[in-house]
């Protein structure tokens, strides 16, 4: 099994469909996110952010974070670990538009 460390990263949407998927584990292994960073960019609003997970391999979506205050010009970080099977998605929406997602992720394929 070879294991190889991945990065994703996007500006989030505001709205809670497949545009807001950041990170689906391989479809011939899996994945652990190690560790996801949001940022809010802007200057004069603050953010409310969920980050979701499929339990599924990628159809029903669970919370890990809901209504996550980020603060303007401030970085949030959740570094626990989740793991995630084959095909299973990230998923990650703000209220407001200006706040960006980048994680960390093994993969084992």
């Amino acid at each position: 099994m070879a294991s190889a460390f991945k990065n994703a990263g996007q500006a989030n949407p505001t709205t809670d469909d497949a545009t807001a998927d950041v990170y689906t584990a391989p479809s011939n292994g899996t994945a652990v996110l190690h560790a996801v960073y949001i940022s809010n960019t802007t200057n004069s609003q603050v953010a409310y952010v969920d980050i979701k997970v499929t339990v599924d391999g990628g159809t029903t979506f669970r919370h890990i974070i809901k209504k996550c205050l980020v603060p303007q010009n401030i970085t949030f970080i959740l570094d626990k670990q989740v793991n995630l099977e084959q095909n299973d998605k990230i998923r990650v929406v703000s209220n407001i538009t200006g706040t960006e997602t980048y994680l960390s992720v093994l993969e084992n394929t």
